[in-house]
């Protein structure tokens, strides 16, 4: 591998990652929709569920630590 290969590589690792996870829990193997507009909708609903899942996932790590919430 080049440097320029190993430097990227732990970020596209991460956004790899993020993409697969998008599509096996909200099914984004294919658009649902037709037309630029529906699909980019369908994406941001996918994005905010992402998130959601993510704030639900550090919150209940925090509460089994024992940490209050921020």
């Amino acid at each position: 591998y080049s440097q320029f290969n190993k430097k990227i590589g732990a970020i596209r690792f991460k956004v790899e990652q993020a993409f697969g996870t998008m599509k096996r829990r909200f099914n984004l193997a294919r658009a649902r929709y037709f037309g630029t507009a529906k699909v980019q909708a369908q994406m941001c609903w996918a994005a905010l569920g992402m998130n959601l899942l993510k704030a639900h996932r550090k919150l209940k790590a925090m509460e089994l630590a024992g940490v209050g919430a921020p």
